[in-house]
């Protein structure tokens, strides 16, 4: 697919190397035209053809360097490729997956999987190709010099290509447990890189070096398995490999000694079934590093897709005999509750009686639930509702800009773009930062205070237009006297539906809401 999608440049590999091969056979004609020369003891034809050779080496060389070139760009652009079809996987993939342990899986995917597939994909491609190609060459030379040095020259070539059938399955199970081995090493890594300021205060140093030793021995003895086995299957190759050449030699002395071909061919026939020999061992060694590839593209064969709801309520949101369980706990037990259209709605209660995911299974994140969620009295599909907002205690801010984090790409003007600061409190913030709405935030907003992560992530929602917004504590990192103003601006906006999940609603705030659920 990736190769066919930039055949240009694919082919223009592919012809080099076949021309650079092509070249590699013809000097060995020089070289055999030098040998017989020198045979001769004719000086003039001698020099004559060592020239000849030294010219065909630089073109083979300079044949060499295009080919390099135009084999890297070709491989950045199959890669690039490859990691569009993965964001798009990703970004249509269910959304639950970013929750849990899959993120630590993508990251892996994303940097040292793609190096994987480079090298044992798209290079080992390329390397068929041009093996292929030194084969073809090789063989007619052969034909031309002799026909029985072709006929042993094909023997080798059946014997070469079938032998990497023995080990299909062996050399395909050896590249699907590093994958996972090291997906599995990337999430232990993660989370002890994450998690290592936890540990210092904690004076835990035992538990960390323990903890990063086994994670280590994940990644290396999946890594070092790999390796070995794939040294002894190439070393399995190389000894049927050097069998076939020393043969050959004794072929040619042979058919040199019975006069079938001139004394000056032994110095390049000898290196044409050398080509023929070695390029069918690389091509052999090719394809079992094409067949340890395989599982690195399996994550493309699943269906899994989000599904979108298009529809939303005019007058009236519903959550009807409403449960859910996870991991064999009961979370949710026949819950009933009603939002009106621009209603204001909380939800209070103690940590663990199933807040949040309330608003989950509103916003359509969670669609394992007994129940049903109606719109406008008509039961809804069980899929993510895009027309809703939904903000966390969690905020997460990309490495960019506090303006490019509100707007996420969106084309909005100056005047949106204020109103939105404005709303969330954020207005004087940006005021006192240096580079003013233009400053960088850091990796996930390491810049900034947790109450300015949130006012961003308000803002974010509000500049979107989207009047139905789900708050998950969304608030709790503002001083109180922050998060008031907060809720009062967006509690008095006739145009938005707000159901809040707090621990800590304001007194002042109280009043506005139609209704408060406490479970």
């Amino acid at each position: 697919k990736y190769l066919y999608k930039k055949k240009t440049k694919t082919l223009v590999v592919f012809l080099l190397q076949i021309l650079m091969w092509g070249m590699q056979v013809i000097v060995q004609f020089f070289a055999i035209k030098t040998f017989d020369g020198a045979i001769k003891l004719d000086l003039q034809v001698f020099l004559k053809w060592i020239t000849i050779s030294f010219a065909g080496w630089l073109v083979y060389f300079l044949i060499c360097m295009l080919e390099s070139y135009f084999r890297a760009r070709a491989i950045k652009s199959m890669n690039t490729d490859l990691r569009d079809d993965f964001y798009k996987k990703i970004y249509w993939g269910d959304i639950r997956n970013f929750e849990g342990e899959k993120r630590s899986e993508y990251i892996s995917y994303i940097t040292k999987n793609i190096d994987e597939i480079s090298d044992l994909a798209w290079q080992s491609v390329f390397n068929l190709v041009g093996r292929a190609a030194q084969i073809i060459w090789s063989l007619a030379a052969l034909l031309y010099l002799d026909f029985y040095l072709f006929l042993f020259a094909i023997f080798s070539s059946l014997l070469m290509w079938f032998m990497p059938k023995i080990f299909e399955k062996r050399i395909e199970k050896i590249g699907e447990e590093n994958l996972q081995a090291q997906a599995e090493a990337m999430k232990k890594f993660k989370d002890l890189i994450f998690g290592v300021h936890i540990l210092k205060i904690l004076s835990a140093d035992k538990w960390y070096f323990k903890k990063g030793r086994e994670t280590s021995q994940i990644s290396e003895e999946a890594r070092c398995r790999k390796s070995y086995m794939t040294e002894i299957l190439e070393c399995a190759m190389g000894i049927v490999s050097v069998s076939m050449q020393i043969l050959a030699e004794v072929l040619v002395v042979i058919l040199a000694l019975y006069g079938r071909i001139g004394v000056a061919v032994l110095a390049g026939a000898a290196n044409l079934i050398g080509g023929v020999t070695n390029g069918l061992s690389n091509l052999a060694n090719a394809k079992m590093l094409i067949m340890q590839s395989k599982p690195y593209f399996n994550i493309f064969e699943s269906s899994e897709t989000e599904k979108i709801c298009r529809e939303t309520f005019n007058e009236s949101l519903a959550l009807k005999n409403i449960s859910y369980a996870y991991d064999d706990r009961e979370i949710l037990k026949n819950l009933n509750m009603d939002f009106k259209k621009n209603g204001k709605y909380a939800i209070v209660g103690k940590s663990g009686r199933g807040k949040s995911t309330i608003l989950k299974i509103i916003m359509g994140i969670i669609k394992d639930y007994d129940g049903d969620v109606l719109y406008d009295g008509i039961i809804r599909q069980r899929a993510l509702d895009t027309n809703m907002s939904y903000i966390s205690q969690d905020v997460y801010l990309f490495n960019a800009t506090i303006k490019e984090n509100i707007c996420m790409g969106g084309d909005f003007s100056d005047k949106a773009i204020n109103e939105a600061i404005i709303k969330s409190s954020l207005y004087n913030d940006i005021k006192n930062f240096t580079d003013g709405i233009d400053t960088l935030v850091g990796e996930n907003g390491a810049n900034i205070s947790g109450g300015e992560k949130q006012r961003i992530a308000l803002a974010r929602s509000l500049i979107n237009g989207k009047e139905i917004i789900l708050i998950d504590e969304g608030t709790s990192s503002l001083d109180r006297e922050n998060r008031r103003l907060i809720e009062e601006n967006l509690l008095k906006d006739k145009n938005l539906t707000i159901i809040m999940v707090s621990h800590n609603l304001d007194e002042t705030s109280k009043k506005l809401f139609d209704k408060i659920y406490e479970i």
